[in-house]
């Protein structure tokens, strides 16, 4: 159709053409439908015992509901998770032994017996079971009444005392509607720690089921009027002021007076500013010159700007994984239009350079690179081509997830199957580090809610399942959590404690510290490497 057009190996932009399609098309299907009824709408009380908990939800008691709504067993998909949950809490009646409920989740579901210790978990925080004697439960009040009535919205308004942001989900879809955004939105308005997002698809799953939201367009929600009545008609949390939870990091320094993640955040949007400003300021190359140099330098690079008639604009340095030295000549070219042309870059020219200064490899920069034969001539030339976009998301992915500066080798050698082997190398470490937080908060919920079941420790397993639910890509690895608990444990930290287990059974995992204090361990190591002074480029 011609609507769109390549202007690097990975950047993709619209024509003139896409343009004008683009202003004629509805995109995401209709941006609101009305589903205000034609009457009045008719909506039962709650049983007494579901009644009598929504009476007693304070401001206070509304925000310290459970955050972590937990492992619910799906079988091969072929149950919801209100279907599941009912099924759970039937057997459960009238009373059930643990040994007999853990049979029918194996059968049912195809659970294992490591997996169930963590559905056990979630029907008690969730207050549908109660245990009654040594190893015996049975449902709660609020639970018989659900079971009777069988109505979706009595489990919803069941939940919504046990949950944070539950009801809360249905205002905040006036603002967002997809369970990515929902998580985040969740962590700076009502208090979750940490954006859960298979923790907010479960909960929108169950609000689906109750007929208060409705799926608008694929994995985009919206609220029903039957979801705005009950929104309105119970307590609901007040959002928090997104001003408050900010706090001091928009400074960069945290309350210790250290510096924060937010330093490096700001160093590289500074950067990547002069970048793009710079390539497009054609009577001043030099700020282009000078910020491609301070860019390399961020990464790990050293990195001089040279600059000046018959001289490569930036010389870079790194070691290779092998500890040989690579070097990388740098030309930089703005261009007032946005697009530098085949006549702006002497080919000939860069060759000369990159003898004069046997360089491994040569990298052209600027702010978009026609689709003529400037790309056809570098690619003959062996130059490797980024715009000033790309450098740009490249320095906040590194501020976010540092990576060693010959990973970004990838980058610039101009093989496929290099930046291949670099995103699956950031996407490992990013995927690590969510890890990390997600396992600080699941111990740090279950040391503060133990219980007879687990005592306050989850086994490796546990951690799996309850890290599954809450994954936005690929499942975790169960290696990383074993590596991430391993240095929660280590003498530098010792913020985790093996649990050992009689007859055979795994080990569990007590988190001994708060997250704050764990945190704090943490920066103190790195604290105490302030006073190494990193060697200035030439």
């Amino acid at each position: 159709m011609g609507a769109v057009e390549y202007r690097t190996a990975t950047l993709v932009a619209l024509t003139d053409r896409g343009e004008k399609l683009l202003s004629s098309l509805a995109l995401d299907g209709p941006t609101e439908v009305d589903h205000s009824p034609s009457q009045p709408i008719e909506i039962k009380d709650p049983p007494t015992a579901i009644a009598d908990l929504l009476a007693d939800l304070t401001p206070s008691a509304l925000e310290s509901r459970n955050q972590i709504l937990g492992y619910v067993p799906r079988g091969k998909g072929e149950t919801d998770v209100v279907q599941a949950l009912q099924a759970l809490v039937n057997a459960a009646s009238p009373s059930v032994s643990k040994a007999q409920l853990l049979t029918f989740a194996e059968k049912h579901f195809g659970v294992s017996e490591s997996s169930f210790g963590a559905i056990l978990t979630t029907l008690t925080k969730s207050g549908l079971i109660e245990q009654t004697s040594l190893n015996v439960y049975e449902p709660t009040p609020a639970a018989r009444a659900w079971l009777e009535t069988a109505e979706p919205l009595d489990l919803v308004l069941a939940m919504h005392t046990r949950y944070l942001f539950m009801l809360e989900i249905i205002p905040m879809l006036r603002e967002h509607d997809r369970a990515p955004d929902l998580a985040r939105a969740a962590v700076e308005n009502y208090g979750l720690r940490r954006a859960d997002v298979g923790g907010v698809r479960t909960r929108l799953q169950i609000l689906l089921a109750a007929g208060l939201i409705m799926e608008r367009a694929n994995w985009r929600y919206q609220s029903t009027a039957l979801g705005e009545e009950i929104a309105a008609r119970y307590p609901l949390q007040t959002p928090r002021d997104v001003a408050e939870t900010s706090g001091s990091g928009e400074t960069g320094v945290g309350e210790t007076g250290e510096p924060t993640g937010e330093t490096q955040l700001q160093q590289a949007a500074d950067i990547g500013r002069d970048l793009m400003n710079g390539g497009r300021d054609a009577d001043s190359p030099i700020r282009l010159e000078q910020a491609v140099a301070r860019a390399f330098q961020f990464l790990g690079f050293e990195a001089r700007h040279i600059g000046g008639g018959g001289k490569t604009d930036v010389l870079a340095t790194v070691d290779n994984g092998e500890l040989k030295p690579v070097r990388i000549i740098v030309d930089a070219k703005s261009a007032r239009s946005g697009s530098v042309n085949e006549g702006a870059v002497s080919f000939d020219t860069l060759r000369e350079h990159q003898s004069k200064h046997r360089a491994d490899h040569v990298v052209l920069v600027g702010p978009g690179f026609d689709t003529g034969r400037v790309r056809t001539r570098a690619e003959q030339n062996g130059v490797v081509l980024i715009t000033t976009t790309e450098l740009t998301e490249v320095l906040v992915r590194h501020a976010n997830s540092p990576l060693s500066p010959y990973h970004y080798l990838g980058l610039i050698t101009g093989k496929e199957d290099d930046r291949r082997q670099l995103d699956l190398r950031w996407s490992g470490a990013e995927r690590r580090i969510d890890l990390l937080a997600q396992i600080i908060t699941v111990l740090a919920e279950e040391a503060r809610d133990t219980d007879e079941i687990t005592r306050g420790a989850l086994t490796s397993d546990q951690i799996y399942l309850i890290a599954r639910e809450g994954s936005t890509g690929s499942r975790p690895h169960p290696t990383d959590i074993e590596a991430t608990l391993d240095l929660l444990q280590h003498p530098l930290i010792d913020s985790v404690r093996t649990v050992r287990a009689d007859r055979g059974r795994p080990a569990a995992y007590h988190l001994v510290d708060s997250p704050a204090l764990v945190r704090a361990k943490l920066a103190t190591l790195a604290r105490a490497l302030d006073f190494l002074d990193e060697e200035a480029p030439d």
